[in-house]
């Protein structure tokens, strides 16, 4: 082999162990970056694992709380059960507070397919009542046992002209109610946790805060105390002539006072009519008689004074209290099976006019007697009611003689009183002595010096000097 050869044989060689080498180096450097990559992973992976670690201890805390809350949290969420019964709960609600619904309908519920173990059901009412009536609403749904919401409610208040032929503001409420039914779809088994209860026990104070944190807190709500209803309109008129008269509020508060215990005396007549012997029935009636008799007491008082000016306060008194008030005498007297007036509300009467004889309100005694007058001649045959109707002509003949003889109109002015004469007094002008007559029906029996005693109608009465 020349020499030529054997140097392209070299050159030939050295490029082939050139390339070969390069190959190997290519293929080693290769190795070394997928190596290093392959350190780096796991140095992450090293890093997320040590954070994880790092955190089990609070997660495993975590964990034994939210699964020793897990009773208190299901205790508030609505079950299937407390769902299906919602509706009858709010119109039970409806009732207590005075509002009245006039349409509901169901709103958005959680989509269909959804892996989340809370449902949101929501429902949408219309209701009508006074300010009040729907404060009273709200509180019971803050109050409620488990989780309700109200996320938004639109008011319209009611008209001028509504207010002054009802009496009652009727305002218009749309209400949004939502609440979220327990429903778990996917269960998951539990992890075990060593020492659970050792560590249940160490976090004792977070599992109480927490639940505490879930445990209702609720306001008593006392009503409107007096308060004007901000949503009707300050313009209805009130007719107060009197600068001492009720002021708004306080007319609205007195007719609500009457109207409960009207309603409380519809109930009343409910237990008569149930009850289950002669002797609960009769003590029933009782105090049917004397409710009754209280409510009657308190508007013949408000008549009398025209106390109740306010348009909206005088459309309640009737269609709430004396409408109720008539409808429930007549029932009355329909199912005590007697002629005339019971031996309890003749007693009631009695009592009433004897009371208003002795603080010299003579008119109020004739306004109650007026209640029962033309009925007294059909106790004929009954002694005991009887007995107490003769005691109640009595009072009432009394009564108008009282009020006949506070309206005299007389001014004193001079008494003469002198031993071994015979005492004179002055009276409109006219000197005059014992026996003399001030009019027909009047006559002077005794003169003292602060008082004239008069014989009028069978009866000395006395008037002040």
């Amino acid at each position: 082999m020349n020499e030529r050869k054997i140097m392209l044989v070299t050159v030939a060689g050295g490029i082939l162990l050139v390339a070969c080498i390069s190959g190997l180096i290519y293929m080693k450097s290769e190795e070394i970056e997928k190596s290093q990559q392959d350190n780096e992973n796991l140095r992450s992976e090293i890093k997320s694992a040590r954070v994880i670690i790092g955190g089990t201890a609070d997660l495993e805390r975590e964990v034994i709380v939210l699964r020793e809350m897990s009773e208190v949290i299901e205790a508030i969420l609505p079950n299937a059960e407390d769902v299906n019964n919602l509706i009858r709960t709010f119109h039970d609600y409806m009732g207590e507070s005075g509002v009245r619904a006039t349409s509901y309908k169901p709103k958005s519920t959680t989509r269909r397919g959804s892996t989340t173990a809370f449902d949101k059901v929501s429902y949408q009412f219309s209701l009508e009542g006074d300010s009040f009536q729907f404060l009273d609403m709200l509180d019971r749904i803050e109050t409620h046992s488990r989780f309700i919401a109200v996320p938004s409610f639109k008011i319209t208040s009611a008209s001028r002209t509504q207010i002054e032929a009802d009496g009652v503001a009727m305002h218009k409420v749309q209400l949004d109610i939502e609440t979220y039914k327990y429903d778990p779809k996917n269960t998951v088994k539990s992890v075990r946790i060593e020492g659970y209860d050792r560590k249940r026990d160490l976090l004792a104070g977070e599992i109480n805060r927490r639940r505490q944190a879930l445990t209702l807190s609720s306001y008593n709500y006392r009503g409107p105390r007096g308060r004007r209803d901000p949503m009707v309109d300050p313009r209805v008129p009130a007719n107060a002539r009197d600068a001492s008269a009720y002021t708004v509020p306080e007319q609205m508060e007195i007719v609500t006072d009457l109207a409960e215990r009207m309603e409380a005396a519809e109930l009343q007549f409910e237990a008569v009519e149930t009850a289950k012997n002669v002797l609960a029935a009769m003590v029933a009636r009782r105090d049917l008689e004397e409710m009754l008799a209280g409510i009657e007491d308190d508007l013949r008082r408000l008549s009398a004074e025209g106390a109740i000016t306010y348009v909206p306060a005088q459309k309640r008194l009737t269609n709430s209290v004396y409408d109720p008030l008539d409808e429930l005498r007549a029932n009355l007297t329909l199912s005590q099976g007697l002629i005339g007036p019971s031996k309890e509300m003749l007693t009631e009467v009695h009592d009433a006019m004897s009371r208003y004889v002795d603080h010299g309100e003579y008119a109020l005694a004739l306004e109650t007697f007026g209640t029962v007058e033309n009925s007294l001649d059909l106790l004929k045959g009954d002694p005991v009611r009887m007995g107490l109707a003769d005691q109640i002509r009595e009072l009432a003949w009394e009564s108008r003689t009282l009020r006949d003889f506070s309206k005299i109109e007389m001014t004193v002015s001079g008494v003469a009183i002198m031993e071994g004469a015979q005492p004179a007094v002055v009276i409109n002008g006219r000197t005059m002595t014992i026996g003399d007559m001030v009019n027909e029906e009047l006559e002077i029996t005794d003169i003292f010096p602060d008082e004239i005693e008069f014989y009028f109608r069978g009866l000395i009465l006395g008037r002040g000097i």
